[in-house]
């Protein structure tokens, strides 16, 4: 609802809006604005309007604003230099406005007429790279002479210049103080065992996070706990990112990084069915398995995949907690140490080509057709489910 001081606002801004009406006649364009609240929102689908962009020079161009709050200050740095963004408080009043009144429709992009899978995940941004545009240019963001310096200075500082490296993460209510338990968050001690197979095999290891308060029961210098030092910020969290061989993460908006750097990444405690389908990079999945609160038995991944989409198409806003999963009768259970570590040892295994991605692929496309396709959801040929994982618990896939 817009209030008397946004309306305040706006009829200072008047003049704006005639001229960007003005503009209008002569020169189609839109308006929008950033989610920059969360990184996963101002990470994919900047870069692929970006890139699209390059595909497409003579794509109807867009006027941005970011939001009040941003979740990472390097980015809307980076994104600024490719991007017209206006100031907040001169665009953002008037988005408001715009989007209250079907009226003022011309100034957004009707994604609609877009492929389903576009349409239904938008939010205003493309989520999706239906064009493939990721594969066919490079990253956008390109570090100058100071940042390179100041990001070799820190991997020099911790001892990992030169060195191979991966970075690991989970989800935790902390970052967003949230007071329910997302079905996102998960343990990163459980993570533990799987770096230090990694460390075995000659790589070194980064814990990445924000206003992480608990540091890593790890002893070990080729583990650092970047998240919880007093060195991170904005700036190394995306070049750290930039640097890594690939990422070990929750489901969480910081493994999009990965996407933006072309990197491939390993989600564990994955646990959205709706998800399978915006990975626009290659992705190894590690799912959480779901119990029957009432008998304690582990039930089929399409049960509660079909359940949960059922409970979702209900007009309801979509289940994101542990309390309305228990509600349908079902309890999310993290993936323990050793699936973690067995899931590490396939992405260290199709890093070094020891396995065909497409292979495994055409083993779990029964489960991808019964349940992802089922549900209305596109077949994503970036992901496949941890093959070791898939193998030892093939009853809950079939």
């Amino acid at each position: 609802m817009i209030n008397y001081l946004m309306y305040l606002k706006i009829f200072f801004l008047t003049p704006i809006i005639l001229l960007l009406f003005t503009i209008r006649i002569f020169k189609k364009f839109y308006i929008n604005r950033i989610r920059s609240k969360k990184i996963g929102d101002m990470t994919t689908p900047i870069e692929i309007y970006i890139c699209e962009k390059k595909d497409d020079p003579k794509k109807i161009p867009v006027i941005y604003c970011m939001g009040a709050n941003v979740a990472n200050e390097f980015l809307k740095k980076k994104w600024s230099k490719e991007l017209i963004i206006l100031p907040r408080q001169i665009l953002e009043p008037i988005y408001i406005l715009f989007k209250k009144y079907k009226f003022f429709n011309i100034f957004f992009k009707d994604y609609s007429k877009e492929p389903i899978e576009v349409a239904r995940n938008h939010r205003e941004f493309n989520y999706i790279d239906n064009r493939n545009v990721l594969s066919k240019y490079k990253p956008s963001i390109k570090f100058n002479y100071i940042e390179k310096n100041e990001g070799e200075n820190y991997l020099k500082k911790i001892g990992l210049q030169n060195e191979k490296f991966v970075t690991f993460s989970s989800r935790t209510a902390e970052f967003h103080n949230e007071k329910g338990q997302s079905l996102r968050n998960s343990n990163i001690q459980n993570q533990i065992t799987g770096v230090n197979f990694l460390v075995s095999k000659g790589y070194k290891a980064i814990r990445m996070g924000k206003n992480e308060k608990n540091k890593i029961n790890f002893n070990d210098s080729n583990v650092i706990d970047y998240a919880t030092s007093v060195d991170q910020n904005d700036f190394l969290d995306v070049y750290l990112a930039s640097k890594c061989e690939f990422m070990i993460s929750a489901e969480s908006g910081i493994n999009e990084l990965a996407t933006i750097f072309r990197k491939p990444r390993l989600i564990v405690d994955h646990w959205s069915l709706s998800a399978f389908e915006r990975y626009n990079s290659d992705v190894i999945i590690l799912p959480k398995k779901f119990k029957n609160i009432n008998t304690g038995n582990f039930v089929s991944f399409k049960e509660a995949y079909n359940r949960i989409e059922e409970r979702n198409n209900k007009k309801q806003p979509n289940l994101e907690n542990s309390f309305d999963l228990n509600k349908l009768g079902y309890e999310a259970i993290e993936n323990n140490e050793f699936e973690i570590k067995k899931a590490v040892e396939s992405m260290f295994n199709w890093m070094e080509k020891s396995y065909s991605f497409n292979e495994i692929l055409k083993i779990q496309k029964k489960f991808f057709q019964s349940v992802v396709t089922k549900n209305g959801y596109k077949e994503n040929s970036k992901v496949i489910i941890c093959p070791n994982f898939y193998l030892s618990n093939i009853d809950l896939f079939e």
